[in-house]
């Protein structure tokens, strides 16, 4: 995935979890900030979790993540 369009939708997505944090949502928006770390991709586009196979499409974490969380 390009590395622009990868930034573009990771500050997408961490935005839409910081306004959906309330008292109420807080440990779920944590889990998913957490689980959305830890599979960012490294420098040469490949998922930290995944493996390099992940280098030219979003692994599925961050593909259900981009579903939920960034469509209009």
């Amino acid at each position: 995935m390009d590395h622009v369009l990868a930034g573009a939708l990771h500050e997408r997505v961490f935005a839409i979890l910081n306004q959906l944090e309330s008292p109420e949502t807080i440990r779920l928006v944590e889990a998913w900030r957490t689980l959305l770390r830890h599979h960012e991709p490294t420098e040469s586009g490949a998922c930290k979790a995944c493996g390099p196979r992940w280098r030219k499409h979003m692994c599925s974490v961050w593909r259900i993540a981009a579903t939920y969380f960034a469509r209009d």
